[in-house]
């Protein structure tokens, strides 16, 4: 193209660009003097196609040892007029945001900004004056004809003279020199580690002493048979073929009496009834069954009684006992309810319940009993033959839990095994083409639903045409909860009656619009929230019927989405979004999301209306919309961290855990999976031949994340229990919900509690509060309208659980002796440590460093293990904190959410670098050099592999003495975890006994006298 055909407006964008690239070349070439700046001062007129500097400033004074500098000396050191402006199109606003860095890293004012008014002057009205203390105390003076254009022309002569004198770079103020950064940069690369003499002698003694021992012992513990382990109570259901026949006619007879009775002519119109003989049929024919019925057809609670009946009616009702696995614990719950209600029983003969914390279970032959998929991995794993089970039902199966994923994994090569087990499997959404090929079995669809619903999207609700929500809007979290208010309104005022069920992401949400509909006018309203984090009888409420003239409004998240009958709901009203945590295997970080559901969640949200009348559901999203979502929802094991998965499969499995996963019906990725074998090899859960090391014998028996089931077998070992556990069960338990509660409000609540207990620990703090409960009796730990998160009740339910996992572990010492277990529950350095050594995640505090450009001394920089930047979430007690008394944190869990751009530490605590070395995983590696510059003095460098972010600085005789004593520690721990539950160890390993009381004698000393500053602050 021509340069004559080029418009002004592209010559003019192309000369602007030309100038900048020149700028770019030539100015990193003048040199920084006097003579310099003229030729840069020429250069800039040239490039601009100007005269060279020609400004009309006033006055300028320079105040430096009495001197006085002239505008001429002030023109022969300006840069061109009409650069500087162009960078600075705003001089005055630019020299405040300058000079409010330099007062913050200073801690002083250095800029002052002050006006005289001339009103006899025409043209120079105004006066202002500058006078800055920083870099030296100068002032600058300048007029106009009014304040805005003195005070810009006297910021740009402040501003010339800051360039000049290389004060300012990218414009941001140089505080310090090249030198002094370095400096500062390269001390905090390390931190100082040192004992006491007196410490250091005794840690020389106890390494003498070990020298002289020999970790053996006559006899290995006897660990635990898999098959005597009593899963939270539950007997095994199993059926005793040496069970005396009268017993097994007796029951035959009452079950065949009562189906008699009334069961016979308990005929219901569901659905499902009139494909009862088909469904019985497939079953005789077919090992696997998959049913495929429309939400409300009667499956989860008329398939199991077709079953059992079938048997009673050939009067062998006593053969047959059918699990029945449900996603939930409420669905579990209402079913079987539900069934014994239909049945004319009570709970506990043929139908019974399992879940966790509560159980009904039935009798022992012939039943149904409903259960959460946990339980049902947990009675596998005690008893993998399944004695005694006939029938086994996978409800919801299209839900696609890790859990469900898992049986269906063990069940396929289970039935292989034992051809007299059947195998049905359920849902109203399930991809039936998958399944088939994954299980080879037939499927039975049944067709028609009791009373039919209405389905509404966006487009077609009246009160939301004019002002739509946008699927980007809702994805975003900005739900217009004043609409669907508006629409519980109209529905209320124009609609037949009946309850109405809103599908939201979170408790947030739920929070949000239990206020709103609160302070509306609407009378007669009765609100209930639904929560899987809410008591067992907290969540019963919602079934409960009310007066003809309440309308009951039930806010829940997914926990109402399938095999739940709430009879009174007649309209849902659905966002269509739902939060989720997804593992991030690039980051190797979780995130908490907001996404859109599935057209399977959403058609199962659908069936909760119409249950017992017509329904109608209202979904925020529109019909396009809908038809671009999933068809299905994603796997969980595509989204989660697989450590877990890994724990299980080589429970079930004694082959390799790659080739247990690759086997699922959705194998997960082999990056994931490796990922997770290598965790568990850094935990010490798994050796390099991916075998269970004496540690990983003893977390698999624990229901926690490996994390803290490993910190609750070295709280055994180390004698503090009691707060490992409960810290174990709160984060185990509550964090689930409380991550869910992104609320500034709510945070900082929280941080404030948290406070009260404890100023550099949020473990420390919840352990306090906790005991603090339990003395005062008050039930509730996280408070939420209407309900509780958690409270104390869960927590000592949970305590009992896992203190009978741990006893089942084989670590501790049998009989149990509580004050044995629990000698150092009070050191808190100690149960820190533990924390730090059951996670290896640590988080160092770099005072200085640059921050948007900007170097300060007060950069508090936060990097993970890992050399990534990280935040501290505002719930924390050592959110925004000021105050160091150690650089160093320890964390469990650390996650993205949706609304921040940070990596946020959820909990924190301040541990001691002694705490860091001793209790850190990974091999050491040492090295010597010179702590400076200026000093010949050689210091040992130590570094931990795993740990990126931290090395250890110290005299070469204490280096050698703590890592002797640290390869000590740890060697003891392992002989430990080991053999101390072993009766022999005890009678003959007096010595090791004795060494260990002297080893933490002189351990705890040191942990307290190493974080004094941290507990006393």
């Amino acid at each position: 193209m021509l340069w004559c055909q080029i418009t002004n407006n592209s010559k003019r964008a192309l000369h602007r660009h030309l100038i900048c690239c020149t700028k770019q070349v030539c100015v990193p070439h003048f040199k920084k003097d006097a003579v310099s700046h003229k030729y840069q001062a020429a250069f800039y007129s040239t490039i601009n196609r100007e005269p060279k500097a020609n400004l009309e400033f006033e006055t300028f004074n320079h105040e430096h040892k009495g001197s006085t500098t002239t505008e001429s000396t002030f023109q022969s050191i300006f840069v061109n007029y009409r650069f500087l402006k162009h960078l600075h199109p705003q001089p005055k606003a630019a020299l405040i945001n300058i000079y409010n860095l330099v007062n913050n890293e200073l801690s002083k004012k250095c800029l002052s900004i002050t006006y005289t008014i001339n009103a006899k002057s025409k043209d120079a009205k105004a006066k202002c004056n500058i006078d800055i203390t920083w870099p030296e105390n100068i002032s600058f003076s300048n007029v106009g004809s009014n304040k805005r254009i003195a005070s810009e022309k006297a910021a740009l002569m402040c501003l010339a003279w800051l360039y000049k004198h290389n004060k300012i770079i990218e414009k941001k103020p140089r505080v310090y020199s090249d030198r002094d950064i370095q400096h500062w940069l390269k001390s905090q690369e390390y931190i100082m580690i040192d004992l006491t003499p007196l410490l250091k002698m005794e840690m020389q003694s106890l390494i003498d002493k070990f020298n002289n021992i020999e970790l053996q012992t006559a006899s290995k513990v006897s660990k635990v048979s898999e098959d005597d382990i009593e899963i939270n109570g539950q007997d095994t259901n199993s059926l005793n073929s040496n069970i005396p026949l009268n017993i097994i006619i007796k029951r035959n007879s009452e079950l065949k009496e009562h189906y008699n009775e009334s069961r016979k002519k308990n005929v219901t119109d569901l659905p499902i009834f009139q494909y009862k003989d088909e469904i019985l049929s497939k079953l005789q024919n077919n090992q696997v069954l998959l049913i495929k019925g429309e939400t409300g057809s009667g499956k989860s609670t008329q398939v199991p009684q077709f079953i059992i009946d079938s048997y009673i009616k050939e009067n062998r009702g006593s053969e047959c006992n059918i699990l029945v696995s449900e996603p939930r614990r409420i669905a579990a719950i209402s079913l079987a309810e539900h069934v014994a209600n239909e049945r004319d029983e009570r709970l506990g003969d043929v139908v019974g319940y399992h879940v966790r914390f509560d159980h009904v279970l039935p009798q022992t032959y012939g039943s149904i009993l409903y259960c959460t998929t946990g339980i049902f991995l947990r009675r596998l794993e005690s008893d993998p033959t399944l004695k005694g089970v006939t029938h086994v039902i996978i409800d919801e199966a299209h839900e696609r839990n890790l859990q469900t994923d898992l049986m269906l994994k063990f069940l396929k090569e289970f039935l292989k095994n034992n051809l007299h087990v059947k195998l049905i499997i359920m849902s109203a959404t399930i991809n039936t083409e998958l399944f088939e090929k994954y299980i080879s079995c037939e499927t039975f669809t049944v067709s028609g639903t009791l009373y039919p619903v209405k389905m509404h999207f966006l487009n077609d609700i009246d009160i939301f045409k004019e002002e739509s929500l946008s699927k980007s809007s809702l994805v975003k979290m900005n739900i217009s909860f004043a609409k669907i208010v508006d629409l519980i309104k109209w529905i209320i005022e124009t609609k037949p009656p009946g309850g109405i069920l809103c599908f939201l992401p979170g408790w947030q949400e739920i929070k949000n619009l239990h206020k709103l509909l609160e302070n509306t006018k609407m009378n007669n309203l009765l609100i209930l929230p639904l929560h899987s984090n809410l008591a067992n009888m907290n969540q019963q409420k919602v079934f409960d019927s009310v007066p003809d003239h309440i309308t009951k409004i039930i806010l829940a998240t997914d926990i109402a989405e399938s095999s739940i009958t709430i009879k009174d709901i007649r309209y849902v009203i659905d966002t269509g979004i739902k939060k989720e945590v997804i593992w991030n295997e690039k980051t190797s970080l979780s995130s908490m999301n907001t996404t859109f559901v599935s057209q399977s969640n959403i058609l199962q949200r659908k069936g909760r209306a119409g249950r017992v009348k017509a329904g109608e559901s209202f979904h925020l999203i529109t019909r396009e919309d809908y038809n671009n979502l999933q068809k299905f929802p994603t796997p969980e094991i595509l989204k989660i961290q697989l450590e877990e998965a890994v724990i299980a499969s080589k429970i079930i499995s004694k082959g390799e855990a790659k080739d247990f996963l690759n086997d699922m019906i959705v194998p997960p990725n082999n990056v994931s999976v490796d990922s997770a074998i290598k965790n568990l090899e850094k935990l010490g859960i798994l050796d390099k031949d991916e075998n269970f090391t004496n540690l990983g014998n003893c977390v698999k028996h624990i229901q926690l994340p490996p994390k803290l089931s490993k910190a609750l077998i070295l709280s055994c070992v180390f004698q503090c229990l009691n707060p490992i556990l409960s810290i174990a069960c709160i984060f185990a338990e509550a964090k689930k919900s409380i991550l869910s509660i992104n609320e500034e409000n709510h945070n900082s609540v929280l941080r404030s509690l948290k406070l009260k207990y404890h100023h550099t620990s949020d473990h420390i703090a919840l352990v306090k509060h906790f005991n603090n409960l339990r003395i005062m009796k008050d039930d509730s730990l996280f408070s939420c309208p209407k309900g509780n998160y958690l409270n104390l009740n869960s927590i000592e339910k949970l305590r009992e659980l896992h203190v009978s996992d741990v006893v089942n572990s084989g670590v501790i010492p049998l009989p149990t002796n509580l004050n044995y277990m629990n000698m150092y529950s009070e050191n808190n350095e100690l149960i820190r440590a533990i924390l730090f050594a059951s996670t290896n995640q640590l988080i160092k505090r770099n005072t200085a460093g640059y921050k948007k450009g900007f170097f300060t001394k007060k950069a508090n920089i936060l990097l993970n293990e890992n050399k990534d930047s990280v935040y501290i979430k505002n719930e924390s007690v050592n959110y925004d904190r000021t105050t160091w008394p150690s650089d160093i944190l320890t964390y469990i869990v650390l996650m993205k959410f949706d609304t921040h751009k940070h990596n946020l530490a959820i909990d924190t605590s301040l541990i001691s670098p002694l705490t860091a070395l001793l209790f850190s995983n990974g091999d050491v590696s040492c090295s010597k050099g010179p702590i400076g510059e200026h000093t010949n003095e050689e210091k040992v460098f130590i570094k931990i592999n795993g740990i990126e972010n931290l090395t250890f600085c110290c005299e070469e005789e204490i280096a050698n003495v703590l890592l002797t004593f640290r390869t000590i520690l740890w060697r003891m721990v392992e002989f430990l975890i080991e053999h101390e539950s072993n009766p022999i160890y005890k009678e003959h390993s007096i010595d090791i006994q004795k060494f260990k009381i002297n080893l933490m004698s002189v351990l705890t000393k040191a942990l307290r006298k190493s974080s004094k500053n941290i507990d006393n602050i």
